[in-house]
């Protein structure tokens, strides 16, 4: 293989690569809206902005052993339309893990946690 031959490879590799990272990623967040969306519904509370953000991306192993991304996903929703809290969806590879809204609120806005 000469030099040539190993740029051109490269030339191709690394938009395909990219255009992956970018259909899979694409993928992830609009599961991780359906997820958001469901666990709002379960729990009664509004889901914001109908959207989800990329908070964190790191490299880790999948089961079977394969290298794959874990994605979080910040949402925000409300229980008492004055407020705006923080909730995440936790995604490993396709995968959902979990989804954490750690509390909601009462009355008085005060917050309830869940046990």
């Amino acid at each position: 293989m000469n030099g040539s031959t190993f740029v051109n490879l490269l030339a191709l590799a690394l938009p395909a690569a990219g255009l992956f990272y970018w259909w899979t990623g694409a993928r992830a967040r609009e599961r991780a809206i359906e997820h958001a969306r469901h666990a709002c519904r379960q729990r009664e509370v509004q889901f914001l902005d109908q959207s989800v953000a990329l908070a964190r991306l790191r490299a880790v192993r999948l089961p079977g052993g394969a290298l794959g991304l874990e994605r979080r996903f910040a949402f925000e929703f409300t229980t008492r339309s004055a407020y705006r809290d923080a909730g995440f969806v936790l995604m490993r590879g396709p995968r959902l893990v979990r989804v954490e809204i750690p509390y909601t609120r009462d009355e008085t806005g005060n917050r309830v946690y869940e046990h």
